[in-house]
């Protein structure tokens, strides 16, 4: 039977294995710690509705996180839920290598 951890763990993993969606965490966990989806469509060479159909999956998996500040919004990642993930991570690769 699948944990909830299990659950969460699966989805982050089927979430990054998209190129796109890799290349956005990637980008915002490095240099500029907030980013606006035409940015992200600029540096990652895609469209800007791409970019937003991507981030909406990213944000509804609580990868990341957005701020509106006046007419844009800033994505960045979430920073919490990151960590809480790489814990995950972790205990699962102990159990393989320490079962």
């Amino acid at each position: 039977m699948e944990t909830k951890t299990e659950k969460k763990l699966e989805k982050t993993f089927k979430i990054l294995s998209n190129t796109n969606r890799l290349k956005i965490i990637r980008l915002l966990a490095k240099g500029k710690k907030e980013i606006t989806v035409n940015e992200i469509a600029e540096k990652i060479k895609i469209t800007q509705p791409a970019a937003s159909q991507h981030l909406k999956v990213l944000r509804t998996a609580e990868l990341i996180k957005a701020d509106k500040k006046g007419n844009n919004i800033y994505y960045y990642i979430n920073t919490q839920h990151i960590i809480k993930q790489k814990e995950n991570i972790d205990q699962l690769f102990h159990n393989i290598i320490n079962p």
